[in-house]
């Protein structure tokens, strides 16, 4: 089934405008919108942007989380991972 994608465009380009949006890993999931019972098909992405600031952040369709959020975001979906069971950490390490 498709689903329709949520998703914005990025710039390619820094804050100064001369660096370079590196894509270095992207995959798709399906994410449900519960208000509405339906589907839509959400990109995470890691990214590098090589400006001297900005560096590596991570893409979730429309929005970008970095250092603090983004570390935030991780233990949150180990935590949920830990209580669920539904995954084990990367590396098959418990």
């Amino acid at each position: 089934m498709t689903f329709p994608t949520f998703d914005t465009d990025h710039p390619d380009r820094g804050v100064d405008g001369d660096a370079a949006r590196h894509v270095q890993h992207e995959i798709a999931i399906p994410m449900r919108i519960d208000e509405t019972d339906s589907f839509v098909r959400v990109p995470l992405r890691s990214v590098y942007v090589d400006d001297g600031l900005t560096g590596w952040k991570f893409e979730i369709g429309p929005y970008s989380v970095e250092g603090a959020a983004a570390r935030t975001l991780a233990n949150s979906l180990a935590h949920f991972g830990a209580l669920s069971g539904h995954f084990r950490p990367a590396g098959g390490h418990e």
